[in-house]
């Protein structure tokens, strides 16, 4: 297995455990690529998981 390889299943596992990722068949396939929208959507829901939330609105 390549450098790239390894990292790009890596990316995957941590979106899976981050929750990011809710088909678990996507870990198989992290090489096609997305839907624009599912990019969007794993972006979204990794902003809302490391956002505190308790910082000024400013």
């Amino acid at each position: 297995m390549s450098s790239a390889e390894e990292k790009i299943k890596m990316i995957g596992q941590m979106a899976k455990d981050a929750g990011l990722l809710e088909d678990p068949y996507w870990l198989e396939r992290l090489e096609e690529p997305v839907p624009l929208w599912v990019v969007l959507e794993m972006l979204l829901k990794w902003i809302d998981r490391t956002d505190s939330g308790d910082g000024p609105y400013d």
